[in-house]
């Protein structure tokens, strides 16, 4: 769970922490963020190959029938897609392959949640959380997979003004800490 907590508990809270006492500056990251290519390709790189690699493990025959007709079919797919999502789909790439990343955290992430969870009959564990953040995020990820420039329009509304700025960013890092130390904690 270490590894869960710093991969998405610590930049929730970092970028959270930077929202609530500098808005302005949350609004520059994300101006470089949409636009940055050396933030687009790696992150479409990323959910292209955790892609293959989900495909590769679920153990579907109807999925396997296409895509293991040869060895490392999948591997060579998640190159040429890799490249062609960032030749032809250039603009909203960064905010859509972050939603891919977030869509498929919950498969791995739920491995270990699950041997964390109490004896039945207990209704509620602090491990729940974690679960239920994960799930929030995958669905914003799937919206974002489908409308990233509407997730890009909500975060310059919620940003126009430095209240609405600092409220996100207090809420971010509320969820950011609040993931960090359960995932830290838990056992």
């Amino acid at each position: 769970m270490l590894f869960w907590s710093i991969l998405l508990g610590v930049p929730v809270l970092a970028f959270g922490g930077v929202a609530l006492f500098s808005p302005s500056a949350a609004r520059s990251f994300s101006v470089f963020f949409r636009s940055s290519k050396f933030v687009a390709w790696p992150l479409t790189a990323i959910a292209w190959f955790w892609t293959a690699y989900e495909c590769d493990i679920i153990g579907i025959d109807a999925f396997d029938a296409v895509t293991k007709i040869f060895p490392g079919q999948l591997w060579i797919m998640a190159v040429v897609l890799t490249y062609l999502t960032a030749a032809w789909m250039p603009e909203h790439l960064s905010v859509r392959a972050l939603s891919g990343i977030l869509m498929l955290v919950p498969a791995e992430l739920f491995k270990s949640t699950h041997a964390l969870r109490p004896e039945a009959g207990v209704a509620f564990a602090p491990i729940d959380i974690v679960v239920a953040l994960a799930y929030l995020g995958a669905m914003i990820g799937m919206y974002g997979m489908f409308y990233p420039w509407r997730l890009e329009k909500a975060f310059d509304i919620v940003f126009s003004r430095d209240w609405g700025g600092r409220l996100s960013g207090a809420a971010m890092c509320a969820a950011g800490a609040s993931f960090a130390v359960i995932s830290l904690t838990a056992h």
